[in-house]
């Protein structure tokens, strides 16, 4: 048995697609950055993700929903990749400027777990966006832990406001900041509890989620216990 995955990037999102207006786009670094898109009074759930195209060619990529189901915009956290079609695509946005994008699709929903099991969420980088999405809409029911692992400080999107609300380890492996600590986030898993009714969620770099997964596995967590965005070559779905 393996854990489960929540998206399938073969299944396409709900049919049709929207024409988006750009609100705002905040640079984090000169890596990371945000896009606000108008909502258009668009319903999701926390963990669900967007399709979002490039002008010409017709190229997309998906990336998870950032924003509160709360709020009137649909945010999303994306990193700047050189050459990248959509990436360098998006990030010369500007506001009022046009995005044609998906309807919300995916099933990873961080934080609905069966009953009134704890949870605990497991980020790197981007990987971020839907438990934040998460936090803004239910802050009211927090995970146990949240461990965020980003290469530099300034990346940790939302840090400030994190760490004010949420039990929260952050690791930085690029870079050495006094009273944080350095290194990767699979550092941190010995921190965690264990019990047999805490759920995980995971989102974010694909070795982490690997490395992740089998770690929890040798140290006895239940493979339906481990949830998590995305796709491993190697892990396949719990049929």
């Amino acid at each position: 048995m393996k854990p489960l995955i929540e998206k399938n990037h073969s299944e396409n999102p709900q049919s049709g697609m929207i024409d988006r207006v750009v609100e705002k786009i905040i640079h984090h670094s000169p890596e990371i950055f945000e896009i606000h898109l108008s909502r258009n009074n668009e319903q999701f759930i926390p963990g669900q993700y967007l399709s979002l195209f490039k002008d010409q060619p017709e190229i997309s990529r998906e990336y998870s929903i950032a924003s509160g189901i709360n709020e009137p915009w649909l945010g999303f956290i994306i990193r700047h990749r050189a050459g990248g079609q959509v990436t360098e695509f998006l990030s010369q946005l500007q506001p009022r400027e046009v995005v044609r994008t998906s309807h919300p699709g995916g099933t990873f929903c961080p934080g609905f777990q069966p009953g009134k099991n704890q949870f605990i969420f497991i980020a790197t980088g981007t990987g971020i966006a839907p438990f934040l999405s998460y936090l803004k809409s239910y802050p009211q029911k927090p995970p146990l832990s949240l461990l965020y692992g980003v290469r530099f400080l300034r990346d940790a999107v939302g840090l400030s406001d994190l760490e004010k609300n949420f039990p929260i380890q952050l690791a930085i492996s690029r870079e050495k900041i006094s009273g944080r600590h350095q290194g990767r986030v699979t550092d941190l898993l010995n921190t965690l509890p264990r019990q047999k009714n805490i759920y995980y969620y995971l989102c974010g770099l694909d070795a982490m989620i690997q490395q992740v997964s089998e770690w929890f596995q040798h140290h006895g967590i239940q493979p339906d216990h481990i949830h998590y965005e995305g796709t491993i070559p190697i892990l396949s779905k719990i049929e």
